[in-house]
């Protein structure tokens, strides 16, 4: 079922997956490129380190922090991937196609062939690796204060995991360098202020609940675990937002052009929607801005452990996307923000740094608004298309696996209500089935739209959004990813 699935999904959504000879001929001649330069900084000496997880293998990011008396100096190190693909090449123009690696289960396609995004783009410890840097001095508070921008020469001094980062915060640490180790303490503390200060302009706190699926030899699910959000992760997405409202704040000040990560204020219609779930009270909904109503039902939902409500509050938001229009970020709460992180993987990095060195190199950018305005608009969709093939393989292997629970008793809560029935997000299972309108017992029901319900004609039974239901699976059809549902125990 696995290589169907994954099969299916290229299919379906027509990924491009195979490197031509002249590609991976390519790949070759540009990774031989000598890596040191003369404009290149010599920071191999610096004590920088990868924080990844434990199957990764295309290190984009690299980091180190030191204190002083006035405040913090944080290293951000991104692959210089924009040293070996060219504008306009071969390379160039596969990855604008592919616009992001996409993640299966055990499996990746890449963006770039793998002797560069496993190779030679890859910050491997122990190797000297061409890189772009982000040099930022930061406030004892933890205020940005300067950062700069320049091409460096790096050599990391350790592959850490998130898990190893944790440890060492919990005292039982396996990190043996002790220079090292204070810089993981100074990004300790450097963090703990960056979250204050994200507490303070009040941005989004969404964790939504994510599957991990273990797989045994025969690449069949054996166990969906629920990912764990540790500390060491937030240490290194508070530096990556660091590095990218920078990368954002030098194309707005810089440039007549630059490509951002938009975020929009949420539809207003969807927001109501929302209001009525949590039951906002006229008068506070009136008084309250947008980001007060979400914050508010985030925090209900949270000490609720109301998942419905946290899916409720995600289809309210606008989808973030790319753009040259620079609109700020409405869940971050921040005025500009970039993606300028992951050039290994996502296209609109490798475009923020080209902008980024044509400004460095006192050179005007190649391309005009109108044109990099396609590029971002191509990307969101691309982004969105490896989201479907992802989500679509992780469904037929959870549906796969769920086969022999036919007819068992599980607990599920509604997450949608349509004319022809419920949609039950089967809990633990990450995954949604189908109980049709004809299989609900005892009553012929209406769909009432504007309370998200369905409602018994003649007995007056209420199923709505968030309700808690315990229903049985009576089919299971994989790769079409579709799940039936009867009540359990119910009678028609």
């Amino acid at each position: 079922m696995y290589k169907e699935a994954i099969q299916d999904a290229i299919s379906t959504h027509e990924l491009p997956s195979e490197w031509s000879s002249a590609l991976l001929s390519e790949a070759e001649h540009v990774a031989q490129k000598k890596k040191t330069a003369k404009y290149r900084k010599d920071l191999r000496k610096l004590p920088f380190v990868t924080i990844d997880g434990e199957d990764a293998k295309d290190f984009d990011d690299a980091i180190y922090c030191v204190k002083n008396t006035s405040g913090y100096r944080l290293y951000v190190a991104i692959a210089d991937v924009s040293f070996y693909v060219e504008a306009n090449s071969k390379l160039d123009k596969e990855a604008k196609k592919r616009g992001t690696s996409i993640y299966f289960p055990e499996t990746v396609i890449p963006m770039l062939p793998e002797n560069l995004s496993n190779g030679i783009c890859s910050l491997r410890p122990n190797e000297d690796r061409c890189s772009m840097i982000c040099e930022m001095s930061i406030d004892l508070d933890g205020t940005r204060k300067k950062y700069k921008f320049y091409s460096g020469l790096i050599n990391s001094k350790a592959r850490l995991t998130y898990n190893q980062v944790e440890k060492h915060f919990k005292k039982s640490s396996t990190i043996k360098q002790s220079i090292v180790r204070e810089s993981i303490k100074h990004l300790f503390d450097l963090t703990n202020l960056r979250l204050k200060l994200r507490n303070q302009r009040k941005a989004l706190e969404i964790n939504p609940t994510e599957a991990i699926l273990e797989l045994n030899k025969n690449k069949e699910v054996n166990n969906i675990v629920v990912k764990r959000n540790l500390f060491a992760h937030k240490l290194v997405e508070e530096s990556m937002l660091l590095a990218n409202e920078s990368a954002a704040e030098f194309m707005h000040d810089r440039l007549d052009l630059g490509v951002y990560r938009i975020h929009e204020d949420p539809d207003p219609s969807k927001l109501e929607t929302l209001k009525k779930h949590f039951k906002v009270p006229a008068q506070i909904a009136k008084k309250s801005s947008p980001l007060e109503v979400i914050n508010s039902c985030l925090r209900e939902a949270h000490e609720k452990k109301d998942d419905t409500g946290q899916i409720l509050v995600l289809q309210t938001l606008a989808r973030a996307e790319y753009s040259t229009n620079n609109l700020g970020h409405f869940g971050l709460q921040l005025k500009q923000y970039s993606h300028f992180t992951s050039p290994i993987r996502r296209y609109p990095d490798l475009l923020v740094h080209r902008l980024i060195n044509a400004s460095l190199a006192h050179k005007k950018p190649n391309m005009r608004q109108n044109e990099l305005q396609d590029e971002c608009e191509n990307s969101s969709m691309l982004e969105r298309r490896a989201e479907k093939a992802s989500r679509q393989v992780e469904q037929v292997l959870i549906c796969s696996y769920l086969k022999n629970k036919i007819g068992g008793s599980m607990d599920g809560v509604i997450t949608g209500v349509t004319d022809f029935g419920l949609f039950i997000n089967l809990e633990s299972y990450f995954i949604s089935g189908l109980l049709h309108v004809s299989d609900l017992p005892d009553d012929r029901y209406q769909y009432l739209q504007d309370r998200g319900a369905l409602k018994g004609r003649r007995r007056g039974g209420i199923y709505k959004l968030g309700q808690k239901i315990k229903v049985k699976i009576t089919a299971i059809f994989p790769l079409e990813r579709k799940i039936n549902l009867v009540i359990s125990n119910g009678k028609k």
